[in-house]
């Protein structure tokens, strides 16, 4: 970091993985902004355990590193905002509702649903994509409500995943969120972590980013449930902004090589259903006009914020 410049934290999502941002801190300091991005808890150089954390855990692990940022003499501490990737759009939303000081959140595929119903999306529309049957689905939809079920009740999460190795070699398996005591424990932990709370508590600026054609998040209910909160909470500065045909990390599949599923989830064109189908944008239009105008007021005239990809 140099220079008196605004200041910015990264988020991302529930998974092991650190600093590296990919391009994002370059292209943030190409445009004055300073970054801030370490190693999860267990990953790279930090010691500890992710996947023992809370929602709140990690928030608060957020606002430690808004401090550290703030104590620099080279960064404006009043302008230091948030940016959060997939799950970690969560975080700075209840990082951000807990500390006034925050200049503004911009969350990319953040969802404005619960972890559950996130999870549950992603598995039947991620499987779906890789062309497993609705029978695949369907079974490891039924795993995961076991496994959030069984743990909720208190059994051990060794128990849980030992009891399902009949499913463990499937191939689908690898796709669950929790393929492991250790995530399994994790993401039952989380499952019913809702953001509406957070949302309704945040003072900031907020600009949420969302691909029409994400596979793990679902765009079409996570626009609603963000602009219901933030409309019921009298939210003034929000701006919320679908990109068609984008997907989960917004880039569109050009077909000029293949279509990556597994890990960068960019949807092949074939199975789109209606809901995030590019090719029928009519919710998206409506949505982004709509939310635009609510987040600006009545009287003000409708922004559109201006992205470079």
């Amino acid at each position: 970091m140099a220079g008196s410049v605004p200041g910015g934290g990264l988020r991302r999502r529930f998974c092991p993985g650190g600093r590296d941002q990919g391009s994002w801190q370059t292209r943030l300091a190409a445009a004055g902004f300073a970054s801030l991005a370490y190693d999860k808890p267990g990953s790279g150089a930090s010691t500890g355990d992710w996947t023992r954390q809370t929602m709140a855990d990690r928030a608060q692990e957020t606002l430690a590193a808004v401090r550290a940022v703030r104590s620099r003499e080279d960064v404006l501490s009043d302008a230091v905002a948030l940016i959060g990737g997939s799950q970690g759009g969560w975080v700075a939303h209840l990082a951000a509702s807990a500390d006034g000081r925050i200049a503004a959140v911009v969350t990319v595929s953040g969802p404005g649903v619960s972890v559950r119903v996130q999870e549950e999306y992603r598995l039947r529309h991620q499987l779906a994509a890789e062309g497993l049957s609705s029978a695949d689905i369907r079974q490891a939809l039924l795993l995961l409500s076991d496994q959030i079920q069984r743990v909720r009740s208190g059994d051990d999460p060794a128990r849980v995943h030992a009891a399902q190795a009949h499913w463990h070699d499937a191939p689908w398996y690898p796709l669950l969120a929790g393929t492991t005591p250790e995530s399994i424990a994790f993401i039952a932990g989380i499952a019913d972590y809702d953001p509406a709370p957070a949302l309704a508590a945040l003072h900031c600026p907020l600009l949420a980013i969302f691909g029409a054609d994400d596979l793990l998040v679902p765009v079409q209910a996570s626009v609603r449930a963000v602009s219901d909160s933030l409309r019921e909470a009298r939210h003034a500065d929000h701006t919320i902004v679908v990109f068609p045909g984008a997907d989960h990390s917004i880039r569109i599949y050009t077909g000029t090589g293949p279509a990556q599923v597994k890990g960068a989830a960019t949807p092949r064109r074939r199975g789109l259903r209606a809901s995030t189908n590019s090719s029928s944008p009519g919710w998206i239009a409506e949505c982004r006009w709509d939310l635009i105008s609510e987040g600006r007021g009545v009287a003000d005239r409708p922004r559109i914020g201006r992205c470079s990809l």
